[in-house]
């Protein structure tokens, strides 16, 4: 499509970690595989808080990493997801037509969560996708080798995204790695992901566009004909993101 205009460079200094100023844990309520099932993150302090609002996005001073909310951990099936319409959004299972949502099309192949601070606003027409926003946080998927638990917040390393179309609205699929994996220094394209995770960038894509036909509906779609775009134009998609989240909170946008 058209000329990208959200384009940054990356940063390529070493990055420090800075740690993450709100979590310490997660409080479990209603039972597992209910409407009333909750997670929620705590401070600090033992209190709730919430991990949209509340967690930093930048994970270092340099904006090479992020922050990441896991909902969906490694090899499971829940349609688990930040209730951005609950007090302190917590984390609780998607409900379509009345029933608890399931992957019916196989467990999760990697974890599988949001960023915090980012909201895709409807109104906010991409330049190259001509699509609008989802209305939701921007959702991550985290390549790292280890499988984090439900509710664990943690810096990544992004390194590439995906543009999903989804019924008409663009749904961005950020890639990215654990910053404690034992390869994120490696990794820092698509192309380094593509060496030392082989095949795993093409499975996810193809397992996004091809998940909800175990539900008898069609193939999703993707801008760019499916490939990834750079690290610099992903930081570029989480900074515009993050800005459209700033303008949520001061009331200037609402959710629709």
């Amino acid at each position: 499509g058209g000329v990208a205009v959200c384009r940054r460079s990356a940063g390529v200094r070493r990055a420090v970690v800075r740690a993450v100023a709100a979590p310490a844990g997660v409080e479990e309520t209603g039972e597992k595989e209910t409407t009333e099932f909750r997670v929620f993150v705590k401070g600090a302090d033992g209190g709730r808080i919430s991990p949209w609002n509340d967690v930093p996005l930048y994970a270092n001073e340099e904006k090479t990493l992020v922050n990441f909310v896991n909902e969906i951990p490694r090899g499971t099936t829940a349609k688990m997801e930040i209730a951005t319409d609950e007090e302190k959004n917590p984390i609780k299972q998607d409900i379509k037509k009345g029933a608890l949502r399931h992957y019916k099309y196989g467990p999760s192949l990697i974890n599988y969560g949001a960023l915090p601070q980012t909201w895709e606003d409807p109104k906010d027409v991409n330049a190259d996708t001509k699509c609008g926003g989802d209305n939701d946080p921007v959702d991550l998927l985290d390549f790292g080798t280890e499988t984090k638990p439900m509710g664990a917040i943690y810096a990544v390393k992004p390194f590439g995204i995906l543009a999903l179309l989804d019924e008409g609205e663009t749904d961005w699929k950020v890639l990215a790695i654990n910053a404690a994996d034992p390869k994120a220094d490696l990794i820092n394209s698509v192309a380094d992901a593509n060496v030392h995770f082989p095949g795993a960038v093409d499975e996810a894509r193809e397992w996004f566009r091809n998940y909800k036909t175990a539900e008898g509906k069609g193939v999703n779609e993707y801008a760019f004909d499916g490939e990834a775009k750079d690290t610099g134009y992903t930081m570029g998609i989480i900074a515009e993101t993050h800005e459209a989240w700033k303008k949520l909170i001061s009331g200037e946008r609402s959710l629709d």
